[in-house]
Formats: structure tokens, sequence, C-alpha cells
């Protein structure tokens, strides 16, 4: 991966190396960084591929992509996450 963070490649095409996970928003890289991406056309990664590194290439954007928590009349709090996330649009992977 470049030595330039996420957020210097936004709108911008990239090529990021990284460990593939699952999260509850969809399948996600961590970066060597700790940075995590979002796969836009990717709902969950198979078995075979969680946890093993990947080269991904996409557009990197920086959007709301998971929807905030709410609170319920009574109390309950829903899952989300405040803020935006890093998202990777026309994403190709392949083992590294």
């Amino acid at each position: 991966m470049n030595e330039e963070s996420l957020g210097d490649l936004i709108d911008r095409s990239a090529s990021l190396i990284g460990r593939a996970e699952n999260a509850k928003g969809g399948a996600v890289v961590i970066l060597g960084s700790q940075e995590v991406i979002y796969i836009r056309s990717v709902s969950s990664w198979d078995d075979e591929i969680v946890g093993k590194q990947v080269i991904i290439k996409g557009i990197v954007r920086l959007e709301k992509y998971i929807p905030n928590p709410e609170v319920s009349k009574d109390g309950a709090i829903s899952q989300g996450a405040i803020g935006s996330q890093y998202v990777l649009d026309d994403a190709q992977w392949r083992l590294a």
C-alpha cells in the first residue's frame, strides 16, 4: 500500500493491501495502518478469504455508509456507526 492514508486517497483510484474481514456492515479490509475500508460490492468474504492478505483496487470514497444507531422509546439502542466510513467502489481484488 501507499504510505498515504485513506484520507489522502478520497475520490482517487488506489491499490491497497490489507487483511480481509467480515464486519456487521459488510466486507472490509483492514490496512496495515489499522484503517478500515468497506468493499461496496461485497456483502461478506468467503470463509477461505477471511483473515488473509488481499490486494484491492478501486476508488476510495468517504461517505455515510452505515446508518447511525437509533434509540427507541424504551431506551434500546440499535447497532450502527456515527460518522462517515471509507468505502471502495469498483473493487477488484486478489489474494496477496
